[in-house]
């Protein structure tokens, strides 16, 4: 691995040749076991999707109750639209949150594939015997 690729911490460096990038997307979708591809990857997707849901339908819930289409607002549609405003900001704030403190750098989901790498290699190497 080229020195060049690599920020201090060993990390891929963004501005490193394309060829290497493209490498360490081959070996990080196609190399990993599928526990730690479900980790990292899936439930990464399935938490962007999740929050893309809350940023456009809380929004859309806001104003379907607060300004019915058959009555008259229940409140100003100034009111609601700022409301909507702090939801997705408050939405994305709280996301970033969670994001980080679960595949941040040697957070939740980093402890978890060790965890599991060691609990694999461990019985790789001391094969349980059956009881008798």
């Amino acid at each position: 691995m080229p020195a060049a690729d690599m920020d201090p911490r060993g990390r891929d460096d963004p501005g490193g040749s394309a060829a290497y990038r493209v490498r360490r997307s081959v070996e990080r979708h196609a190399v990993t076991g599928w526990y730690e591809w479900t980790l990292r990857e899936f439930l990464r997707y399935l938490f962007g999707i999740g929050i893309l849901g809350l940023i456009v339908f809380v929004p859309l819930q806001m104003e379907f109750s607060w300004l019915p289409t058959d009555a008259p607002p229940i409140l100003d549609p100034s009111i609601v639209a700022l409301f909507a405003v702090l939801a997705m900001i408050g939405i994305a704030v709280i996301a970033i949150l969670a994001y980080r403190a679960m595949w941040g750098d040697g957070r939740w989901v980093d402890r978890k594939v060790a965890r599991h790498r060691a609990a694999s290699r461990q019985n790789k190497e001391s094969p349980s015997v059956p009881p008798r």
